[in-house]
Protein backbone atom coordinates (compact mmCIF):
# COMPACT_ATOMS: atom_id res chain seq x y z
CA UNK A 1 0.00 0.00 0.00
CA UNK A 2 1.17 3.46 -0.87
CA UNK A 3 2.16 5.90 1.88
CA UNK A 4 0.79 9.42 1.43
CA UNK A 5 2.49 12.49 2.85
CA UNK A 6 1.25 15.91 3.93
CA UNK A 7 3.12 18.82 5.46
CA UNK A 8 2.81 17.41 9.00
CA UNK A 9 1.57 13.83 8.61
CA UNK A 10 2.14 10.51 6.98
CA UNK A 11 -0.79 8.33 5.96
CA UNK A 12 0.12 4.68 5.70
CA UNK A 13 -1.43 1.26 5.79
CA UNK A 14 -2.38 -0.21 9.14
CA UNK A 15 -0.06 -2.80 10.69
CA UNK A 16 -0.91 -5.35 13.38
CA UNK A 17 1.84 -3.72 15.46
CA UNK A 18 -0.37 -0.58 15.60
CA UNK A 19 -2.84 -2.35 17.92
CA UNK A 20 -1.66 -0.70 21.13
CA UNK A 21 -1.57 2.78 19.58
CA UNK A 22 -5.04 2.22 18.11
CA UNK A 23 -6.37 1.10 21.47
CA UNK A 24 -4.94 4.20 23.20
CA UNK A 25 -7.07 6.41 20.92
CA UNK A 26 -10.08 4.17 20.21
CA UNK A 27 -10.96 3.14 23.76
CA UNK A 28 -12.16 6.71 24.37
CA UNK A 29 -15.99 6.51 24.32
CA UNK A 30 -16.26 10.00 22.79
CA UNK A 31 -14.48 8.86 19.60
CA UNK A 32 -16.65 5.82 18.98
CA UNK A 33 -19.81 7.74 19.80
CA UNK A 34 -19.04 10.28 17.06
CA UNK A 35 -18.10 7.55 14.56
CA UNK A 36 -20.79 4.94 15.11
CA UNK A 37 -18.73 2.24 16.82
CA UNK A 38 -18.24 1.01 20.36
CA UNK A 39 -15.10 1.97 22.30
CA UNK A 40 -12.38 -0.65 22.01
CA UNK A 41 -12.23 -2.83 25.12
CA UNK A 42 -8.69 -4.22 24.77
CA UNK A 43 -5.52 -4.17 22.69
CA UNK A 44 -6.58 -7.61 21.40
CA UNK A 45 -9.85 -6.14 20.11
CA UNK A 46 -7.94 -3.31 18.42
CA UNK A 47 -5.64 -5.90 16.81
CA UNK A 48 -8.69 -7.82 15.54
CA UNK A 49 -10.16 -4.61 14.08
CA UNK A 50 -6.88 -3.85 12.31
CA UNK A 51 -6.75 -7.37 10.86
CA UNK A 52 -10.41 -7.53 9.78
CA UNK A 53 -11.43 -3.93 9.04
CA UNK A 54 -8.56 -1.47 8.80
CA UNK A 55 -6.18 -3.56 6.69
CA UNK A 56 -8.19 -2.51 3.63
CA UNK A 57 -6.12 -1.13 0.73
CA UNK A 58 -8.03 2.15 1.09
CA UNK A 59 -7.67 2.62 4.87
CA UNK A 60 -4.86 4.80 6.17
CA UNK A 61 -3.45 5.25 9.66
CA UNK A 62 -2.96 8.98 10.31
CA UNK A 63 0.53 9.30 11.81
CA UNK A 64 2.73 12.06 13.09
CA UNK A 65 6.19 12.27 11.45
CA UNK A 66 7.60 9.98 14.19
CA UNK A 67 5.07 7.29 13.05
CA UNK A 68 2.78 7.76 16.10
CA UNK A 69 -0.77 6.71 15.13
CA UNK A 70 -3.29 9.44 15.98
CA UNK A 71 -6.31 8.48 13.85
CA UNK A 72 -7.62 6.96 10.67
CA UNK A 73 -8.93 8.05 7.26
CA UNK A 74 -10.27 5.79 4.56
CA UNK A 75 -12.53 5.19 1.60
CA UNK A 76 -15.52 2.87 1.28
CA UNK A 77 -16.68 1.75 -2.15
CA UNK A 78 -20.09 0.93 -3.56
CA UNK A 79 -21.46 -1.99 -1.56
CA UNK A 80 -19.38 -1.01 1.51
CA UNK A 81 -20.94 2.42 2.13
CA UNK A 82 -24.47 3.00 3.36
CA UNK A 83 -24.76 6.46 1.76
CA UNK A 84 -25.86 5.54 -1.75
CA UNK A 85 -22.36 5.58 -3.22
CA UNK A 86 -22.51 4.79 -6.93
CA UNK A 87 -20.12 3.12 -9.32
CA UNK A 88 -16.76 4.91 -9.52
CA UNK A 89 -17.57 6.77 -6.28
CA UNK A 90 -16.44 6.35 -2.67
CA UNK A 91 -17.35 7.47 0.83
CA UNK A 92 -14.60 9.08 2.88
CA UNK A 93 -14.55 8.69 6.64
CA UNK A 94 -12.12 9.73 9.36
CA UNK A 95 -11.52 10.07 13.06
CA UNK A 96 -8.73 11.36 15.24
CA UNK A 97 -7.80 10.89 18.89
CA UNK A 98 -9.21 13.49 21.26
CA UNK A 99 -5.73 14.72 22.26
CA UNK A 100 -5.20 15.80 18.63
CA UNK A 101 -8.47 17.70 18.07
CA UNK A 102 -8.36 21.31 16.96
CA UNK A 103 -4.94 21.12 15.29
CA UNK A 104 -6.11 20.76 11.66
CA UNK A 105 -4.76 17.22 11.32
CA UNK A 106 -8.04 15.68 10.09
CA UNK A 107 -8.52 18.42 7.50
CA UNK A 108 -4.94 17.94 6.28
CA UNK A 109 -5.31 14.15 6.10
CA UNK A 110 -8.72 14.36 4.42
CA UNK A 111 -7.47 16.82 1.79
CA UNK A 112 -4.62 14.44 0.94
CA UNK A 113 -6.93 11.41 0.66
CA UNK A 114 -9.33 13.44 -1.52
CA UNK A 115 -6.39 14.21 -3.83
CA UNK A 116 -5.41 10.51 -3.83
CA UNK A 117 -9.02 9.44 -4.53
CA UNK A 118 -9.40 11.75 -7.52
CA UNK A 119 -5.90 11.74 -9.02
CA UNK A 120 -4.77 8.17 -8.40
CA UNK A 121 -8.00 6.19 -7.95
CA UNK A 122 -9.96 8.28 -10.48
CA UNK A 123 -13.20 8.38 -8.50
CA UNK A 124 -15.82 10.73 -9.97
CA UNK A 125 -17.38 11.73 -6.65
CA UNK A 126 -16.78 11.38 -2.94
CA UNK A 127 -19.48 11.13 -0.30
CA UNK A 128 -19.27 11.76 3.44
CA UNK A 129 -21.65 11.71 6.37
CA UNK A 130 -21.44 13.52 9.70
CA UNK A 131 -23.72 13.33 12.70
CA UNK A 132 -25.84 16.47 13.03
CA UNK A 133 -24.25 17.13 16.45
CA UNK A 134 -20.69 16.66 15.14
CA UNK A 135 -20.11 20.23 13.98
CA UNK A 136 -16.31 19.75 13.90
CA UNK A 137 -16.65 16.97 11.31
CA UNK A 138 -19.01 19.11 9.23
CA UNK A 139 -16.42 21.91 9.29
CA UNK A 140 -13.70 19.50 8.08
CA UNK A 141 -15.86 18.53 5.11
CA UNK A 142 -16.64 22.15 4.28
CA UNK A 143 -12.93 23.12 4.49
CA UNK A 144 -12.17 20.25 2.09
CA UNK A 145 -14.67 21.58 -0.47
CA UNK A 146 -17.57 19.19 0.16
CA UNK A 147 -21.11 20.49 -0.41
CA UNK A 148 -24.06 19.65 1.82
CA UNK A 149 -26.55 17.43 -0.04
CA UNK A 150 -29.23 16.26 2.36
CA UNK A 151 -30.12 15.18 5.86
CA UNK A 152 -31.05 11.59 6.68
CA UNK A 153 -33.17 11.26 9.81
CA UNK A 154 -33.20 8.09 11.89
CA UNK A 155 -30.03 6.62 10.30
CA UNK A 156 -29.21 3.28 11.96
CA UNK A 157 -25.61 2.75 13.02
CA UNK A 158 -25.29 -1.05 12.89
CA UNK A 159 -22.29 -1.37 15.22
CA UNK A 160 -24.04 0.45 18.08
CA UNK A 161 -27.72 -0.01 17.28
CA UNK A 162 -28.15 3.75 17.74
CA UNK A 163 -30.05 5.99 15.37
CA UNK A 164 -28.71 9.40 14.38
CA UNK A 165 -29.47 12.30 12.11
CA UNK A 166 -26.77 12.33 9.42
CA UNK A 167 -25.79 15.24 7.21
CA UNK A 168 -24.62 13.97 3.82
CA UNK A 169 -21.98 15.83 1.80
CA UNK A 170 -20.48 15.21 -1.65
CA UNK A 171 -17.50 16.44 -3.64
CA UNK A 172 -17.23 15.98 -7.41
CA UNK A 173 -13.96 15.41 -9.23
CA UNK A 174 -13.61 18.40 -11.53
Amino acid sequence: METLYTTRLLLRGWEVTDAEALYVQAHNPIIGKMCGWMPHKSVAESRDIIENVLRSPRSFAICLPDNTVIGSVGLLLQGESRLGVGENEAEIGYWIGEDFWGKGYVTEATQRVVQYAFEQQHFSRLWAGAYKENVASQRVLEKCGFDYQCTIEDFLMPLTGERHTILVYTLKNN
